[in-house]
């Protein structure tokens, strides 16, 4: 277990910790935000012929595969999923040096002054599977960190991300003191009775990292460039998991495959951590 940040400063934890986010700036270089940008923005067709398996809601995108998975694992994106500073976040957030990484899905949202505010309820993404998991350790470090690179500016009302400030500890508190701590709020799928939510800013190769216990929502693009966005998800390992080397849920192409560093073998799972 690391005994002291290896990215992270300790004012930087301190306001993770109270806040439930940060703003990690400039964890891409401009190469890598460029690339990754013209790969995403290749996968709207020229026609503007939307495919039925895309997500599509009132301005904003989400490509998936035929089959329905949004994961996009190809050389162009792997830089924002193998980062090393955003790895050294999360072994300071999580830690454990043993993580793995996923879902690596895009959003591309389109200015539309229609909407106003969050285009979605707030939400958490990952809940406790049951009270097997309401314990201050698990709430705390087990089940992960999420959240999203920002590809190009993202300015007031440009359609950031929405969070709520210091709710993942109000999330806690309920899930681990009140009877209906794990169902509340629809499961936790549409958060209703906290205080209203924030856009959170950034510059084109910023990451947005949140506590997996963070409300959050996608919102309305009222500026005229498009916010692009891609997600990155990082949990920790136990030590019996960092011994194995299953491979990611969805394969890797042969290309993919020789574009990920000694560290994104490691979080894709085809290395052990342990050997």
């Amino acid at each position: 277990m690391p005994t002291h940040p290896r990215y992270l400063t300790a004012e930087q934890l301190e306001q993770f910790w109270f806040e439930g986010y940060l703003v990690l700036k400039g964890t891409l270089d401009d190469d890598a935000v460029q690339r990754a940008r013209g790969f995403l923005l290749d996968l709207i067709p020229r026609d503007l012929v939307i495919p039925d398996h895309y997500h599509a809601n009132h301005g904003r995108f989400k490509p998936h595969h035929p089959d329905g998975n949004g994961s996009f694992f190809e050389p162009a994106m792997l830089p924002l999923m193998q980062n090393e500073g955003l790895y050294g976040a999360a072994v300071d957030i999580l830690e454990t040096e043993y993580i793995q990484v996923w879902d690596g899905s895009a959003g591309i949202t389109l200015r539309n002054r229609a909407m106003e505010g969050r285009l979605q309820n707030l939400h958490l993404d990952a809940v406790p599977k049951g009270p097997e998991e309401l314990n201050e350790r698990f709430l705390r470090t087990g089940i992960g960190i999420g959240g999203c690179y920002y590809l190009n500016p993202v300015e007031n009302e440009g359609g950031g991300i929405h969070v709520v400030p210091g709710a993942p500890n109000r999330v806690r508190e309920i899930m681990l003191n009140e009877p209906d701590g794990l169902t509340r709020n629809d499961g936790w799928g549409k958060i209703v009775d906290f205080p209203s939510s924030m856009e959170v800013t950034g510059e084109a190769g910023d990451y947005v990292l949140m506590h997996h216990l963070m409300p959050h929502s996608a919102s309305a693009n009222h500026n005229s460039s498009p916010r692009i966005a891609q997600f990155t998800r990082l949990q920790p390992l136990s030590e019996e998991e960092a011994r194995l080397a299953p491979g990611p849920d969805r394969p890797l192409s042969p290309e993919a495959q020789a574009a990920l560093t000694p560290l994104g073998r490691k979080l894709f799972r085809l290395d052990p951590w342990i050997e």
